[in-house]
């Protein structure tokens, strides 16, 4: 018995700890920022819907050793909204925070990263992200002549959007048309601003422009897709002001998607949660990371082959951690006073011991 208890502390010095054993990590870590930078770029590129999430600050880390040079990580980090769509692809490092007065979405982000730098493997395997919008009382409260903020499907939006598409189709050099899909954002303050969704229908720019409304969109794998934005005005004289700003964006390839398909790659489980302005009431059944059907188990299982690295297994997923890393969270990189305030108001939003 005693010749086995010194064969295994043997053992555990040769090969270090424990792997697959969570442990709290550090929010000040290069590689655990590293991480969450690579897992906010993957959360974008996974939604299909809103703007684009910026990466602002760690506030929680935990990790799990896996194989000889594999790390999961369980990170908790606060984000941004961006002027970008989530449909232009566009890392979040190069997108531009919405400012104070243009209502902006902040909230915070939950995510399992496996991350195999020897294998050059990165894998995000399931997020929650959990985001408000800041109230339009704050805003007004600072700065009362900003635009206010109307509802989408509000008449001038529709209106505006109308213009704005007409224009558009009649001066762009494209193939074909595009249709309006759907209305992201409306404020009303000198003039109308409206930002949307568009995408290439099956109609040749040769149409008749009066028949675009009768145009079907072509199949996604095929259509450009754009995003724009149209202001409209109208002078004490009548006269009226259209302008209209769109990018459009190149069809998604396939094939990369279709070779993770076929080793075996899974797109990760996750989901967007859009609160109500911390102003209102809100009603949430269960926290995104705590479902209400009973303890979470583990995702993958412990003996599943590794799609990517031969010869390895992929990680079981556990529960979220949770426990509070004592060395976290990282310092904020909000300036303005107004944002940062409410955001460490947010009772929501708070780190937890």
């Amino acid at each position: 018995m005693k010749q086995c208890v010194v064969l295994m502390m043997a053992f555990l010095c040769v090969h270090g700890a424990p792997v697959d054993v969570l442990t709290p990590g550090s929010c000040q870590d290069a590689v655990a920022s590293g991480a969450a930078a690579e897992a906010m770029n993957k959360i974008n590129l996974d939604r299909t819907e809103g703007y684009v999430f910026s990466l602002d600050r760690l506030t929680n880390v935990h990790y799990m050793k896996h194989g000889e040079s594999g790390i999961v990580f369980y990170l908790t980090f606060d984000v941004l909204e961006t002027k970008c769509h989530v449909i232009s692809k566009k890392n979040w490092k190069n997108c531009e925070i919405r400012n104070p007065e243009e209502y902006p979405v902040y909230g915070q982000c939950k995510a399992v990263m496996y991350m195999n730098r020897v294998h050059r493997v990165t894998r995000l395997y399931k997020y929650s992200c959990t985001v408000r919008q800041v109230p339009a009382s704050k805003i007004r409260e600072r700065c009362p002549d900003c635009p206010v903020q109307l509802p989408e499907d509000h008449e001038a939006a529709l209106k505006t959007v109308k213009m704005g598409m007409e224009k558009y189709n009649k001066e762009s050099a494209l193939a074909n048309y595009f249709a309006p899909l759907n209305i992201t954002k409306l404020d009303f303050g000198r003039f109308y601003s409206v930002e949307f969704t568009i995408q290439e229908t099956v109609c040749s720019s040769k149409t008749n422009i009066a028949d675009v409304s009768k145009c079907e969109v072509m199949g996604c794998k095929f259509a450009h897709k754009g995003f724009c934005k149209v202001s409209h005005s109208v002078t004490v004289t009548g006269e009226e002001n259209l302008s209209v700003q769109c990018e459009i964006f190149e069809p998604e390839t396939a094939e990369e998607e279709k070779k993770k398909h076929l080793i075996g790659v899974r797109r990760p489980d996750g989901m967007v949660n859009v609160l109500p302005p911390v102003d209102k009431p809100m009603t949430l059944p269960s926290f995104p990371d705590k479902p209400a059907a009973g303890p979470e188990q583990p995702s993958t299982l412990p003996f599943h082959p590794d799609p990517q690295i031969p010869g390895q297994r992929e990680p079981a997923i556990h529960p979220f951690p949770n426990g509070m890393s004592p060395e976290c969270p990282a310092q904020s990189n909000i300036q303005n006073g107004l944002l940062k305030q409410i955001i460490s108001e947010d009772p929501l939003f708070k780190p937890t011991v």
